[in-house]
């Protein structure tokens, strides 16, 4: 099939592919998908499928025709016109025609975003101070005696946050102060064992009610009359009552002292104060420490970010979107919400305004990713079989050697069994001097028993934690388990390097490029505008069948390992 092409450089990386078919190939697609729909429809005065070509084109129309093979053909042009003109895409490319005679296609290809880091080796950061002083330490041990307080009953005069048990009882008073007798008595209040807590920032109503009862003492009776202003929201507004108080206790909210007792209350291992306050510096040291330590990488990156020069397609922005709506999405699932639609539904918010609130968290991360990526490929950075090794240690709690259960494993608890028994038997002859022999071995065979029951439930529980162990070793050595944690590996060494990078300290000498094999040059050859082509052979197959020719290392990639890092943390 020829092909006539013409391409026109867009912004933010992105190549307009315009691509007009041979007539020739178009006839030959109209009349197929002529004949297939000839047999699809009845066409008057010809038995199915025998209807001329013309016949067919006048009754169905030559539209309805071309939506026979347009989707198909584009894919087959797109990539045919991909190795012809050299064009290595980021990510798949849109497809529109632009006419139908002659058929033209046009696409629009996202190109390898474009990184420029600068001179970031010699990017220099201050690194803020994370010391901890003894007004820190003091202020956390103020929050535990808090956290330790306690009510308790006090003789003293009432003040505020105390918590006051009284009766009360109230009644409205007219315009010459009588409150009426029996039923004409309208009662406001009449509480009995009523707990209530003196706050300041909160004071009971009506206004002045607080200060009555401050300083009164456990025991003590009081009457008085309050008036509710006339601009209040009661419905006693512009009245007055008569209020009758009988206290009967006072709790206050107790501080522990801060002394040897009270560490020995908060934690077992803390005997003195010293130690209670040794821990508690020692906490918030690396506490601290974490805190300035992502601060400081977060600023590292930001200063990377903005001495860069970064051109990336808008695909990179929306796969990132995806990502997080699919994180968030999952997120939602384990909390029993059904799905991200009957969320938004509830919040008023429709898909498309929440993708929207994400844009400039996603545009952060692509941006992020990219000088992240770079960075790793400027230094030569590369994940090992030992990298891999270390980070399913890490994950599956050992490694395979220490979660074998079999061989030598059921050997030494046979050996413990044997022990145990003989033990038990030891213990057995000691009061044998008091129950008849046979009563001895038959006690000594049922606690044998006993304890080879248990050391086989050890042994069957161990086996199943070392098989699930296992299984997931095998499924982050393979595939796509393998991927993401060559991408995870490769994000955190690349952030140890900025680190290094702005700290000053001295780095590793950047390893000289490998050598691309001219195999590898003459089947990807060169993009249009400078681009290389695909960097490995996979890449050059992706390529050949359409696909989008995206390296697992790539920014895109990264993304997509985010979205599969839950799942295989999950795992």
């Amino acid at each position: 099939m020829s092909l006539r092409i013409s391409t026109e450089p867009m912004d933010s990386r992105q190549m307009a592919l315009r691509v007009e078919v041979d007539p020739a190939r178009v006839e030959q697609e109209l009349r197929k998908a002529a004949r297939k729909v000839a047999g699809q429809y009845r066409i008057p005065g010809f038995r199915p499928g025998k209807a001329p070509y013309s016949v067919i084109v006048q009754q169905i129309g030559l539209p309805a025709l071309f939506n026979e093979f347009l989707e198909p053909l584009g894919e087959e042009v797109y990539r045919q016109a991909l190795e012809e003109s050299k064009i290595e895409p980021y990510a798949i490319a849109s497809l529109d025609v632009d006419s139908l005679e002659p058929l033209t296609y046009k696409f629009v290809v996202p190109l390898e975003p474009a990184v420029d880091l600068g001179d970031y080796r010699g990017l220099r950061l201050e690194e803020s101070s994370a010391e901890v002083g003894e007004a820190d330490v003091d202020a956390r041990l103020k929050e535990y005696q808090e956290q330790y307080a306690d009510w308790g009953e006090v003789d003293r005069p009432a003040q505020y946050g105390d918590m006051l048990t009284m009766d009360v009882k109230s009644v409205l008073l007219d315009e010459e102060g009588s409150a009426g007798e029996g039923d004409a008595a309208t009662v406001v209040l009449d509480e009995t064992d009523w707990d209530v807590t003196l706050d300041q920032e909160n004071p009971l109503e009506p206004a002045g009610f607080d200060e009555q009862l401050l300083g009164m003492r456990p025991g003590e009776e009081k009457e008085f009359v309050l008036n509710w202003p006339a601009e209040s929201r009661s419905i006693y507004a512009g009245k007055q009552a008569r209020f009758n108080v009988h206290l009967k206790a006072i709790q206050a909210n107790t501080v522990p002292e801060p002394d040897d007792a009270f560490a020995q209350m908060v934690g077992p291992d803390f005997a003195t104060l010293d130690d209670l306050k040794n821990n508690i510096r020692t906490t918030l040291q690396e506490s601290r420490k974490s805190q300035a330590e992502n601060e400081y990488l977060e600023k590292a990156l930001d200063a990377l970010v903005a001495q860069s020069k970064l051109d990336y397609p808008p695909v990179m922005v929306e796969d990132q979107l995806d990502v997080m709506v699919s994180e968030f999405e999952r997120q939602l699932r384990q909390f029993g919400i059904e799905s991200l639609d009957s969320y938004l539904q509830q919040v008023g918010q429709t898909r498309e305004q929440y993708r929207d609130s994400l844009r400039e968290q996603a545009e952060l991360i692509a941006r992020r990713n990219l000088v992240i990526s770079e960075l790793y490929r400027q230094e030569g950075i590369e994940v090992t079989d030992e990298d891999i090794d270390q980070r399913i240690d890490a994950m599956v709690g050992g490694s395979p050697a220490d979660s074998d259960v079999e061989g030598d494993s059921e050997s030494d608890t046979e050996s413990d069994t044997e022990e145990s028994v003989e033990e038990n038997a030891g213990e057995n002859e000691t009061i044998t001097g008091e129950i008849s022999g046979e009563a001895a071995e038959a006690s000594a065979e049922a606690e044998t028993a006993e304890v080879e029951t248990a050391e086989a439930e050890s042994i069957e529980e161990t086996r199943q934690e070392s098989d699930s162990a296992r299984a997931l070793r095998d499924l982050m050595l393979s595939g796509a388990g393998r991927a993401i944690l060559e991408s995870q590996i490769l994000h955190d060494k690349a952030l140890d390097r900025l680190l290094m990078i702005v700290r000053g300290e001295e780095l590793p000498e950047i390893p000289a490029p490998k050598a691309e094999p001219e195999a590898d040059k003459a089947a990807t050859g060169e993009v249009e505008g400078g681009e290389t082509g695909a960097e490995t052979e996979a890449e050059v197959e992706a390529v050949e069948i359409g696909a989008t020719g995206l390296a697992a290392d790539d920014p895109a990639a990264q993304g997509s390992a985010a979205a599969g890092q839950g799942e295989a943390e999950n795992a």
